[in-house]
């Protein structure tokens, strides 16, 4: 007669195991909240185009880095020069002359919607503007009045009010300026010398650092901090000026064999990865040329095949890359387009983008990304 498994049966027990497991295993599925996507959100791309007084606006596809135009572009504004989002990627910001129109970015669509009291006065020939991390200050320097205007940031509107104290004097025309990521220190070219600012954290406004200003020893045209806060990136007159911050004062010292190598012209815009392992640069006349960064120095060795030509034969003004450092986008004058190129991960070299260029309005001087 054949036997009923006991207890100790081995097989029974085994069976008795996974039943018990499954059991576990549904209550767990009927409890556990579900797993979040990881899908990234949308990512936009604004140029804007001097030549025709409009905002282009492109949808990034995060795979190929191929640019679409939103619903709506381009949008039309007043002779824009220069273009700046926010750091949270709400809020877009453009300079015209005398004027800083801002816009709301529809975190859905990337389209462009006015901000209320738009726009904002500022001082004529003005820089980029420069947003600190916080997003609660921004600063445009002003070539004509040899000022540096300060404003704070509505949260919820993304509107202008200028700071007490506001415009600051600087020693001479500002070309360019930019603010360190911990968000302490503004930094402002002019030409052969940079004057340097500490942010006053609760007002936003601006006293000069000891030692103002600070020859820089060539002409420079553009200032880029590396996303650590430990290197300052200056291009000008056919040099690339490499300086170590101090981030407790903000002084710069010039590291080891700055200024780097001499190119065929001018360096226009300089734009350094997350890692802080490349530098790609505009040049005049000659496309967009990589650096490898030393982490260590700060210093600079172009990489084999620099300059790329990825752009067409246009006169590159500026270059932005995507946050996960995968594309690089460059705008300039003499093409109707944005050129768009992707990074080798390894090299760092450039590779043209299926479908690149995407038509722009008329030169595309200036680019920024944002993530809503």
């Amino acid at each position: 007669m054949k036997m009923k498994p006991t207890t100790h049966d081995p097989i029974a027990c085994t069976k008795s195991v996974l039943g018990l497991l499954v059991i576990l295993s549904m209550t767990a599925c009927s409890t556990t909240p579900r797993i979040q996507s990881t899908a990234s959100k949308p990512q936009y791309l604004y140029a804007a185009n001097a030549g025709s007084g409009t905002i282009s606006a492109y949808r990034i596809n995060a795979a190929t880095g191929a640019l679409t135009q939103v619903p709506g572009s381009p949008f039309d504004t007043r002779t824009p020069d220069k273009i700046t989002v926010n750091p949270a990627g709400t809020f877009a910001y453009v300079l015209s002359g005398g004027t800083i129109s801002a816009y709301h970015i529809n975190a859905a669509t990337g389209m462009l919607t006015p901000v209320p009291g738009s726009p904002f006065g500022t001082g004529y020939q003005g820089t980029r503007i420069a947003i600190n991390p916080a997003g609660t200050f921004a600063y445009v320097g002003s070539g004509y009045s040899n000022t540096v205007s300060a404003y704070r940031i509505n949260a919820s509107t993304g509107a202008l009010a200028t700071i007490p104290g506001s415009p600051f004097p600087v020693a001479s025309a500002p070309l360019s300026i930019t603010i360190d990521p911990a968000g302490s220190f503004v930094y402002v070219v002019s030409g052969g010398q940079i004057s340097i600012f500490s942010i006053d954290a609760a007002t936003g406004a601006l006293t000069p650092v000891a030692g103002n200003p600070f020859l820089t020893g060539t002409d420079a045209d553009s200032i880029t901090i590396s996303p650590d806060g430990t290197f300052a990136y200056m291009g000008g007159r056919k040099t690339i000026s490499v300086y170590r911050v101090d981030t407790a004062t903000g002084a710069l010292t010039p590291v080891a064999g700055s200024p780097f190598p001499e190119g065929n012209s001018d360096f226009t815009s300089v734009a350094v990865n997350r890692a802080g392992t490349y530098a790609y640069v505009t040049q005049f006349y000659s496309g967009v040329s990589v650096y490898r960064i030393n982490r260590s120095t700060g210093a600079l060795t172009e990489i084999a095949g620099s300059p790329f030509n990825v752009g067409g034969g246009s006169t590159p003004r500026s270059v932005t890359l995507n946050p996960a450092g995968t594309f690089v986008y460059q705008g300039g004058d003499g093409k109707n387009a944005v050129f768009g190129s992707r990074i080798n991960p390894v090299t760092g070299a450039l590779t043209p983008i299926p479908g690149s260029p995407f038509a722009s309005g008329a030169n595309p001087v200036s680019l920024a990304i944002a993530q809503p």
